[in-house]
């Protein structure tokens, strides 16, 4: 972000909108909650949903401001998750890979119509893993950012600027298209389509409402916007996207699915809430499954030393926020930032889905999370 000092100063001069934080469950204190809403007006947050649970459910849930002009936040409203849709998508490989339905390790070139692989290492394979830990060779060239806002093939963006300078297996690159072509390999192994897998494998067992395109999600989707824009018209305009149906959204796509795994899951905070206490102990997941998806797999230091890359997850380890290791992700797109991160040794987690707040951020991790990590942190 360029002058993010400035940034900083201009987000603090505005007014804050959003009002008090309405509890539709609480298990802290009046100080405790009162802390958490400051955080959030600090940030100048225009709405969202805060979620504290442990792996019997949720202990705090609190709302606040609008999902649309003129429509507050209420305790089903969905949000779409951004890249906190990459934890979703690797919790679901790894439910079909503990029933033995795809596997983390296979070539993916033998499931699509064009190769993954790296022209610095024609030999190389790559894996899901490697897609899901980002170091599969894979980047966001200027082919694929283009492709967002007109959809390409994944062959012929492969054949574009979509490779790192090293090869597969040797470093990590966060890459979008990456997580997203995960999608297109489930689909070249099972036959199925993505969101169709995603359904059956993860949301249906574990009783949650999500989708990965708007016009499945039944409840309000919330909107999303810049807060030094917040009078304009939504960045992320729900109600238009819900209104869209796509053809084909139910079959196989190899070519052009890659646009939902990494970023498009819609789901509301008690949803995401229900995921992150299965992830907390074994049960629903297996044992095996949860230490294979929390190890670390790469470094993401050249980027923020805070953080290792596990599968689909970040590895957050920042004394200043506490000191234990956090496993989770962060999302952010249209303004809005999100977070699902869990203390697995104290068996709890956190959810904090925002309409818009500050973007502002030192490495990765945006200020607003940092921040509401360590108030959480600060008691247990």
């Amino acid at each position: 972000m360029r002058a993010p000092g400035l940034y900083r100063a201009l987000v603090r001069a505005l007014p804050y909108t959003a009002g008090p934080l309405q509890a539709h469950a609480q298990g802290i204190g009046e100080e405790k909650k009162q802390r958490y809403a400051s955080i959030l007006r600090r940030h100048r947050a225009l709405g969202g949903a805060l979620v504290l649970f442990g792996a019997s459910g949720i202990t705090d849930h609190f709302t606040y401001g609008a999902a649309r002009r003129g429509v507050p936040v209420a305790a089903g409203t969905a949000f779409r998750l951004a890249s906190v849709s990459k934890l979703v998508t690797a919790a679901g490989v790894m439910a079909m890979a503990q029933k033995g339905i795809v596997d983390l390790n296979a070539d993916a070139d033998a499931f699509l119509p064009y190769s993954l692989r790296h022209p610095g290492a024609p030999d190389r394979p790559v894996t899901l893993r490697m897609l899901l830990t980002h170091t599969a060779g894979i980047r966001d060239g200027s082919a694929y950012t283009n492709s967002i806002a007109s959809p390409r093939d994944a062959g012929e963006l492969l054949r574009g600027d979509s490779n790192t300078a090293h090869i597969p297996g040797e470093k990590c690159e966060y890459s979008n298209f990456g997580v997203g072509l995960a999608g297109c390999v489930l689909e070249g192994m099972t036959g199925t389509a993505f969101e169709p897998l995603m359904q059956e494998y993860l949301f249906r067992p574990l009783g949650i409402s999500a989708g990965y395109y708007p016009h499945r999600v039944s409840d309000l989707l919330a909107d999303a916007r810049r807060v030094l824009k917040p009078l304009g018209n939504p960045a992320f305009d729900a109600a238009a996207r819900q209104a869209a149906a796509p053809a084909g959204w139910d079959e196989p796509n190899l070519q052009r699915h890659y646009l939902l795994a990494h970023g498009n899951c819609c789901m509301d905070a008690q949803g995401l809430a229900r995921l992150g206490a299965a992830l907390l102990t074994p049960g629903f997941f297996a044992e095996e499954t949860l230490e294979a998806m929390f190890a670390p797999h790469a470094s993401l230091a050249h980027r923020d030393p805070a953080l290792t890359q596990g599968v689909g997850v970040f590895i957050l380890r920042d004394a200043s926020v506490g000191p234990r290791a956090l496993h989770g992700h962060q999302g952010m797109a249209y303004g809005a930032v999100h977070m699902l991160f869990l203390d697995r040794e104290q068996g709890r987690g956190i959810v904090s889905l925002t309409t818009g707040v500050s973007l502002a951020r030192r490495h990765i991790m945006a200020d607003v999370n940092v921040e509401l990590l360590r108030e959480w942190q600060r008691d247990g």
